[in-house]
């Protein structure tokens, strides 16, 4: 007799089950008797332990037409479980696309259907209803026997599909029998269509069984046909990508970092590692960090690999995405692409993980659990004996430091594909500018760009159209009823809106206090500035921000129109800086490059570097040379000097002196507990309860403090900040978890965010 732990779907925690049967795998799906309902277990270990002080219940079968997976797979679930301290339920479900769980169904069968009267109404349905497909009705009986029948007249062909005729002069009880065996209907449909004492009636009289059963797992579903891949001529590489593509496929190491500037063909060096892969029938994850970057990277990969690449989105239907895994699952698809959630696609033979721009905070789930996809994807190659590949022009801190020391082999390039030159970067001080939105310098470029017929991106990370709606009569300032944030104004639909909550109601040109309509609009947005832009240029504006994204096909058509040309000047906010590769952008501007700068985070430096540095790489990446206009009111900024440099390494070496000396990651390891409630009154001296709790003499806590943002969703937050050595912060996650428990209060909700990327 084995033991093993198993976990039960909607529950937080594993139970004990026994078995006697000698193929069980961890990852297998299993029956199992919970609370004396059957339900679908997963074997999650096999147990040490062979005694019990309680009674373990055996396991009923194995689920054998059920998806099972890896022992890989589910290691990789508890490891992020234990790691990132979320319940292993929310883990699995995110993991898993709800379109390959098993479900539950319950169905009325007919007991002795032959024996019964056919005019009855219920069982005359069931008569109605079935119907067997031609081929298993051949694999079951043999083409003689049912052409047999066919020419006798008790069987009728219709689309391939069979149904019985002539059922009373029919004597073939086998071939009746299997039919009857086929006529079942789900428990709701027949209690819709009956009176429910009719169908009680035959329930007492045996003529009608209720039965509740897992519903299968259909593959004829969710089976996808796969032409066989059509490599395409490789690109060559020059004689640094080539290096580097080598030094991959031959090291003994498993984690690399390239950092090469923008524009560089990374991205090659990717595609062929990916290709001589696939040549040995091994697969590859391509995990690039936002859904605005997919259309680009669907068309280049589609282009390499036909239909052979597997694309994973959240804008994809349920049924869309467990078509695609399912196709993973089955190793008809080898190359994976997709966003931060593609890191658990069920890949065969698991090559290569490349995380493109692995600097990006999209990487991070921002929701339970609170994983980074890019350190799932470091673990899930080192159980799956894989290589991992980070990528970017600007990596974060923290890899570039990991790649420095040695723990990832760091690969450098700082010269664009083909020669092309990297843009010349001009900074304008707009504190001597009359003009708040464009400085002179800008609107120059922009003309002669425009003149030229060349492409203009310009960057404002800002969404709307004014960030303070404001009467100068009362002095009152619109704010959200729910958070404690003042509300934006966008003029396209005439709405004020919360951008942490969502809520958004009618703006009537007056204030909501006193009635005014003397109204003024501080804080430009990007709405604003498009505006004024029109204003100035009767050319095509294109405006890419979080709002006008959310429409269908959304970046599909942006991508291929400003490609196309139907666009002269596309103006957004962050989501434009990332990855776009258009060759007829020669101009990039960044309205205002101090929006970040002011975020009270030690990793904002870092961002507002990251973000200036990417979108400027929009420029000049084809033949024609490129210019930046950088508009900033702290031209005297090292992070500005060094943009303008294109030094990212001095950049490093100012920012990773800070972090040693403030003890910040890399040096240390971060936790962010946040704790809210929906009533202001007692969360404070619950938060010092908790803070009193947690405390340990060998990690340094800092709190309870108030978020930044002190009310969202209508509840008041605080938080706890907890840093210590990644040795200590390991261990006393254990007991933090412990802890927690111990003071667990309905009336509060605490988040444990381990590797914080948001702090506010």
């Amino acid at each position: 007799m084995k033991y093993y732990s198993v976990y039960i779907e909607k529950t937080n925690d594993f139970y004990t089950y026994a078995s006697d049967e000698e193929n069980l795998s961890v990852g297998d799906r299993v029956l199992v008797s919970f609370r004396n309902k059957d339900k679908v277990g997963l074997i999650i270990k096999e147990e040490k332990d062979q005694t019990y002080e309680f009674k373990v219940l055996k396991i009923k079968k194995i689920l054998h037409e059920e998806v099972s997976f890896s022992k890989s797979f589910i290691n990789l679930l508890l490891w992020i479980k234990d790691y990132y301290m979320s319940p292993f339920d929310q883990v699995f479900s995110t993991a898993v696309p709800a379109g390959v769980k098993i479900k539950f169904e319950d169905i009325y069968r007919p007991k002795n259907l032959k024996d019964v009267l056919i005019k009855d109404d219920v069982l005359n349905y069931f008569f109605q209803k079935s119907r067997v497909r031609k081929k298993t009705l051949v694999d079951k009986f043999s083409k003689i026997i049912v052409q047999k029948y066919l020419n006798e007249g008790f069987l009728k062909n219709e689309d391939g599909w069979y149904t019985l005729e002539n059922i009373e002069t029919l004597n073939n009880q086998e071939i009746i029998k299997y039919f009857e065996e086929k006529q079942e209907v789900a428990k709701l449909t027949l209690e819709k269509k009956f009176d429910k004492k009719n169908i009680e009636k035959h329930l007492k009289n045996g003529t009608l069984i209720y039965e509740r059963r897992i519903k299968s797992f259909n593959e004829e579903n969710f089976k996808v046909e796969v032409e066989k891949e059509k490599l395409k001529e490789d690109t060559k590489l020059n004689p640094e990508q080539e290096a580097i593509k080598i030094g991959i496929e031959e090291s003994n190491k498993r984690h690399f970092l390239i950092r090469g500037v923008t524009g560089s063909g990374k991205t090659e060096i990717y595609i062929h590692l990916i290709k001589r892969a696939l040549e040995k029938g091994n697969g590859s994850i391509f995990l690039v960090p936002e859904i605005s970057l997919t259309p680009q990277m669907v068309k280049r990969f589609k282009k390499e690999f036909g239909e052979g690449v597997a694309i994973l989105h959240s804008r994809l239907s349920p049924s869309d995405r467990a078509k695609e895994w399912y196709s993973i699952y089955t190793g008809d698809k080898k190359v994976v692409l997709g966003v931060r959630s593609a890191i658990f696609a069920p890949v065969k033979n698991l090559e290569y993980i490349i995380v493109d721009e692995e600097h990006e905070n999209s990487y991070k789930q921002d929701t339970t659990p609170r994983y980074n996809a890019k350190y799932v994807a470091i673990k899930k190659a080192e159980l799956e004996n894989a290589k991992v590949v980070l990528g970017s022009a600007t990596p974060s801190i923290e890899s570039y430091y990991y790649g420095k020391k040695g723990i990832f082999q760091l690969f450098e390039i700082n010269h664009r594909y083909k020669d092309a030159k990297l843009p010349e970067i001009e900074i304008v001080d707009m504190k001597e500018e009359k003009d708040s939105f464009f400085s002179e310098k800008l609107l120059d470029e922009i003309r002669g760009a425009l003149l030229r017929k060349e492409q203009i991106i310009l960057l404002l990370n800002r969404k709307g159209y004014s960030t303070l709606v404001q009467c100068q009569d009362c002095g009152h300032m619109e704010e959200c009823e729910h958070c404690s944030i003042k509300l934006n104004y966008y003029a396209s639909n005439g709405t004020l809106k919360c951008n942490y909550c969502g809520i958004s109601k009618r703006f009537l040109g007056v204030c909501s206090k006193c009635g005014s309509k003397n109204i003024v609009f501080s804080g430009r947005g990007v709405e604003r500035v498009e505006e004024e832009l029109r204003k100035r240029f009767p050319v095509n504006i294109i405006r890419v921000d979080g709002d006008v994204s959310k429409e269908k096909n959304f970046y599909e058509n942006m991508y291929n129109d400003f490609l196309g040309g139907k666009y002269d000047i596309m103006i957004g906010t962050q989501m434009i800086s990332r990855g776009l590769h258009f060759p007829n952008v020669t101009l990039v501007g960044v309205i205002n490059a101090d929006t970040i700068m002011s975020i009270p985070d030690f990793r904002s430096g870092e961002r507002t570097y990251q973000m200036i540095t990417q979108v400027a790489g929009r420029a000049g990446r084809g033949e024609k040379k490129g210019k930046v206009v950088i508009q900033t009111y702290q031209p005297e900024n090292y992070i500005i000097e060094k943009i303008q440099e294109n030094s990212y390494e001095n950049f490093y070496e100012k920012e990773i002196e800070k972090r040693e000396i403030l003890n910040y990651p890399p040096f240390s390891k971060i936790i962010n507990i946040g704790i809210s409630s929906s009533e202001e009154k007692g969360l404070e001296e619950y938060c010092h309860v908790v803070f009193k709790e947690i405390v340990r003499e060998d990690i340094e806590l800092y709190g309870p403090m108030k978020s930044l943002v002190y009310k969202v969703k209508g509840r008041y937050r605080c938080n706890i900040f907890i840093k210590g050595d990644r040795n200590r912060i390991n261990s006393y996650k254990k007991y933090l978890e412990e802890k927690l428990k111990k003071i667990e209060n309905k009336k509060y909700r605490i988040v444990v965010d381990v590797d914080p990327i948001n702090l506010i």
